[in-house]
């Protein structure tokens, strides 16, 4: 567990997690939805960080529409660190926001960036990663945290790695190459290899050294949120002319790929981002078991399907397989596990069809 002190953690709890409708909407994304616990999935992030710092060090970046809803889940960050985006920028901007403001006031901190988003099942092995990585970033890298692949999924980014460092850890590797979402033969040699890991998007660095790669690879941005770091977080007018000029650019693409001083530690944790029902369904199986359909739910004759009656109604499936059915009050969904990349076709169709309500 860290001793250091001054770990700083960021939560990005801004995207919109359409692959997740209908539970997940424009108006409550994923990240604020109970999945598998009676905690969402923003709290269950905020409860696996908090053991690593005091809530003062926590900061939480999201669209100006989520706020309130940020500080209903998480009264205990304080609300001047629930920091606002007028529009949404992808993943270096919002890390930007709020590591100007640690460095202004601390430097020398330690960050850790990390979705708020995502399943990870055991959170005191994730910590022992974390305060590892926070030891390789205080001498001055950037680390990010890789998964040993299980299979050659092609939805996920791929770390390959490189020579070893020899210090202050021999856990860690320097890393070679970023690739994002490779087609099935190369996903599959990666696998085979050995060598290399899915991306989580967990990154961990000092502040300053963060701001100097921002200056490098992204000096919109870094100029953008320095003059943004003493500015209240009430001054909405500001923060959203200097948003404007930003690029909407990921952590990594924007810094990661570029940045020659990156750092992959290795883990065994057990990890989905949670980019489809099929992955949801699969955690389900694992670790919620059947009763998590509750008392809703009436199946005769189906194989290996994953119901979530949400509206109050009885559901009744029959002879189905391989599918999620998800039932809200407003809308069903009903989908076959080999479409879920199928998602986004529908919701563009329903957007056409002028159903928006419903998105």
């Amino acid at each position: 567990m860290s001793g250091r002190g001054n770990l700083h953690v960021v939560l990005l709890a801004g995207g919109i997690g359409t692959r997740l409708w209908p539970l997940s909407r424009r108006s409550r994304p994923k990240q604020f939805h109970r999945l598998f616990s009676d905690r969402s999935l923003l709290q269950a992030t905020y409860d696996r960080v908090r053991p690593l710092t005091s809530p003062g060090n926590i900061w939480v970046v999201t669209s100006a529409q989520f706020a309130e809803l940020v500080r209903e889940q998480l009264p205990d960050v304080p609300p001047e660190q629930i920091l606002e985006e007028p529009e949404g920028k992808n993943t270096a901007p919002a890390a930007a926001l709020a590591v100007a403001r640690i460095s202004r006031a601390q430097p020398d901190a330690v960050v850790l960036i990390t979705p708020s988003d995502s399943f990870i099942r055991d959170d005191s092995a994730y910590q022992e990663y974390v305060s590892l990585a926070e030891e390789v970033a205080a001498a001055g890298h950037i680390v990010t945290m890789g998964i040993v692949p299980s299979r050659p999924d092609t939805g996920l980014g791929y770390i390959q790695r490189g020579e070893r460092l020899e210090k202050p850890t021999t856990w860690a590797y320097r890393v070679a190459r970023f690739t994002e979402k490779p087609d099935a033969e190369t996903a599959a040699r990666y696998v085979a290899d050995g060598g290399y890991y899915w991306n989580m998007g967990h990154f961990i660095f000092s502040a300053e050294k963060f701001m100097e790669s921002c200056d490098k690879f992204l000096p919109e941005v870094a100029a953008g949120v320095k003059k943004l770091a003493s500015v209240p977080v009430s001054n909405r007018q500001l923060i959203a002319e200097v948003y404007r000029t930003f690029p909407s650019i990921s952590i990594d693409y924007g810094i990661a790929e570029k940045e020659t001083d990156m750092v992959v530690i290795p883990t065994a944790l057990e990890w989905s981002d949670l980019g489809s029902w099929k992955a949801v369904k699969e955690i389900y199986v694992r670790h919620v078991g059947e009763e998590a359909d509750g008392a809703d739910h009436i199946e005769v004759a189906c194989l290996d399907c994953l119901v979530l009656p949400r509206s109050g109604r009885l559901v009744v499936t029959v002879g189905m397989r391989d599918c999620v059915v998800v039932d809200t009050p407003d809308a069903v969904l009903v989908i076959r596990d080999d479409a879920s990349q199928k998602m986004r076709d529908a919701l563009e169709e329903m957007e056409k069809k002028g159903k928006t309500e419903y998105l």
